[in-house]
C-alpha cells in the first residue's frame, strides 16, 4: 500500500506560506519549481537552478522543507508509539487469555467437593480458588485503569466482568440447591479494589448450618465460571478475534515499514523533490 501524503502537504503548506511584502496572495514555489520543470520559465533545466530562479523563494523553500521534515518526524513518532501500543495490547491480551483459561480449569476444584468432603479441605478449595482469582485480578486491574493500555478495549473488560460476574451471582445458589445468596452467604465478597476478601467465620457458620448447600453452592459455581472461562478463551470469540486484528496491525506495521519511512522518514520530502527533478 503506497501510502502519498508528503506531496499534498507540501502543496498545501507552500500556498499558505506564499505571499509577497505586501501580503496579497503570490504564485506559491511549488507552482514556480512545477513551471520550471515544464519549461514555462526561461532558461529551466529540471531542478538546476530552480531555487535560483525563484530568488528570496528558495529560503522560503527552505523553510517549508524544514516544516515538512518537522511534520514527518512528529507523525512518525505518534505512528510507531501508536504501533507499539498495539503490539503491546496483543501480548497482554494473550496473556489475559491464557490466565482465564488456566483460572476456568483451578475453578473445577471446588466442583469435587462432596458433603462428606472433611471441613477443612472444603475450606482450603475455596480459600485456593479465591488466591487464583486475586492474583489473576492484581496482575491485569493495572491495566484497566484510566489512560492505561486496557482502557475501553471491549474484549478484556468483557473477560473482566463476566468472570467478576459469576462469583457473585446469587444466582448459583437460589433455586439450584445452594443458598439464596451464593458464595456471599458463605462469607465471600468484594472489597472496593475489586479484590475477593473471605470471611472465615461467615464461612464455618454456613457450612455448620447447611453442609449439602454450601457444597451444592461451590459446585453450582464452579460450574457456571467454568463455563463463562471457557467461552471467553475460546478461538473466535471477542478477546480472540481482538488480539488477531491487532496482530495483524502490527504485521502490516512491519510489512509496512520501509514505505512508510521512504514516505515520511528524515530527508524523504527532499528525496521526492530530487526524484521529481528538483535537486
Amino acid at each position: 500500500m503506497k501510502i502519498d501524503l508528503a506531496a499534498f502537504r507540501l502543496n498545501a503548506l507552500s500556498t499558505l506560506t506564499a505571499n509577497d511584502s505586501k501580503g496579497s496572495s503570490n504564485t506559491d514555489f511549488l507552482s514556480a519549481l512545477l513551471n520550471a520543470r515544464m519549461g514555462n520559465l526561461p532558461d529551466a533545466a529540471g531542478a538546476t537552478g530552480a531555487i535560483s530562479l525563484l530568488g528570496d523563494t528558495g529560503s522560503q523553500m527552505q523553510s517549508v522543507l524544514s516544516q515538512l521534515e518537522a511534520s514527518n518526524a512528529a507523525f512518525l513518532r505518534r505512528y510507531n508509539a501508536r504501533v507499539d501500543a498495539i503490539g503491546d495490547e496483543a501480548q497482554v491480551l494473550t496473556r489475559l487469555r491464557e490466565r482465564v483459561a488456566e483460572l476456568g480449569t483451578a475453578s473445577q476444584e471446588l466442583s469435587g467437593l462432596r458433603v462428606d468432603s472433611a471441613d477443612t479441605d472444603i475450606k482450603a478449595a475455596l480459600q485456593d480458588f479465591i488466591a487464583r482469582y486475586n492474583a489473576w485480578d492484581s496482575e491485569f486491574d493495572p491495566y484497566f485503569e484510566d489512560g492505561a493500555l486496557l482502557d475501553d478495549v471491549q474484549a478484556g473488560e468483557t473477560a473482566r466482568f463476566s468472570l467478576r460476574r459469576e462469583v457473585g451471582s446469587i444466582f448459583h445458589g437460589a433455586g439450584n440447591g445452594g443458598f439464596d445468596r451464593g458464595l456471599t452467604a458463605m462469607g465471600v465478597s468484594f472489597g472496593s479494589d475489586g479484590q475477593l476478601r473471605f470471611d472465615e467465620a461467615s464461612f464455618d457458620a454456613a457450612l455448620g448450618s447447611d453442609r449439602a448447600a454450601a457444597v451444592q453452592t461451590l459446585s453450582n459455581v464452579a460450574r457456571a465460571f467454568g463455563d463463562a472461562a471457557e467461552m471467553l478463551s475460546a478461538d473466535g470469540h471477542l478477546l480472540a478475534r481482538r488480539i488477531d486484528n491487532a496482530q495483524r496491525a502490527v504485521d502490516w506495521a512491519a510489512d509496512n515499514r520501509d514505505d512508510l519511512n521512504a514516505e515520511f522518514g528524515p530527508g524523504a520530502v527532499a528525496a521526492r523533490l530530487r526524484r521529481a527533478g528538483y535537486s
